[in-house]
């Protein structure tokens, strides 16, 4: 195939799903590509017709569905958690005014990334909607008698249709673990079932 042609069928591709995506209203934008196609595969799966459009280069996808399906489309995809929320980046809460960072800030920093990466695999569990992580890390005198031990605090809110109070235990476990010098009596965990929205029976 020429490249002529591999770009002739790329354009006509490209048109195809813009003119379905024409027919439907704009239900999503500035999606990234692991969420928009997530959220695709929910639609289809359920029998709503859905598109998806976008950019590559700038990673950003838009999803399209008819506008008598908004509602479902929607209550839906908040059974299944998405779209996902955007925690704010270490960059936008700690801006750098200088060169050079104080201890405090390289503290918060290294803190709020050890936070963002135990919230990242908790929200890889199925059925997990909203994961928060709260570490504390005192900071101890290694001359000082007393040592204050570190200790963490996890809030999940669930999907009820997934059995996930009884992952209490590994959800611990996977926090400990993520955590130097964290034991698992001091990792708390409040898991609360979301209210879904009740589904049409039409």
């Amino acid at each position: 195939m020429t490249t002529i042609t591999k770009k002739f069928c790329q354009t006509a591709c490209l048109l195809a799903v813009m003119l379905l995506a024409g027919c439907k209203t704009e239900l999503y934008s500035n999606l990234d590509e692991q969420d928009s196609n997530a959220m695709l595969a929910i639609l289809l799966d359920n029998g709503i017709d859905a598109a998806k459009t976008g950019d590559k280069k700038a990673g950003t996808y838009f999803l399209h569905v008819a506008d008598s399906s908004i509602p479902q489309a929607i209550n839906l995809l908040k059974e299944h958690g998405y779209p996902r929320e955007k925690a704010a980046t270490i960059g936008e809460l700690f801006k750098k005014d200088g060169l050079i960072s104080s201890p405090l800030e390289e503290r918060a920093r290294f803190i709020f990334a050890l936070s963002q990466s135990v919230q990242e695999t908790l929200s890889q569990i199925d059925g997990v909607l909203i994961a928060r992580v709260h570490v504390v890390l005192p900071e101890n005198n290694p001359l000082g008698d007393q040592i204050t031990p570190s200790s963490a605090s996890v809030f999940i809110k669930y999907n009820p249709e997934y059995k996930l109070e009884d992952m209490k235990s590994d959800i611990k476990l996977i926090v400990e673990k993520s955590i130097e010098g964290l034991s698992y009596d001091k990792v708390s965990v409040v898991m609360v079932p979301a209210q879904l929205p009740a589904r049409s029976s039409l």
